[in-house]
């Protein structure tokens, strides 16, 4: 039997996109300090460019959050995790503060 690996958890606050796994994974959940405004993606890619359209998904989205109309926490579980097979990026506007659990 295989064990799996550990799970890490990666806290993003800067805002614009951030590789957090740029090879294949699995993202167990987010979560999410969001601002009135904020959208948040979380991609199957390992590069977005400086500033995609947070406002549509693509083929790669994994999952879109947004747009948040106040402060309250939002916490996204993926159960048993979604896995990724090109790297794992969080695309994120500058309010949010977003929590990443991943392998």
């Amino acid at each position: 039997m295989t064990e799996r690996g550990k799970a890490r958890y990666t806290v993003l606050s800067a805002g614009s996109n951030t590789t957090v796994k740029s090879s294949a994974g699995t993202l167990y959940g987010l979560n999410i300090r969001p601002a009135n405004g904020t959208i948040v993606r979380a991609e199957d890619a390992i590069d977005l460019g400086a500033t995609p359209d947070l406002n549509a998904s693509g083929a790669a989205t994994i999952e879109y959050l947004g747009t948040y109309s106040s402060s309250a926490p939002d916490s996204l579980s993926f159960g048993p995790g979604i896995g990724f097979n090109s790297g794992l990026t969080i695309a994120a506007t500058s309010n949010a503060r977003v929590g990443v659990v991943w392998e």
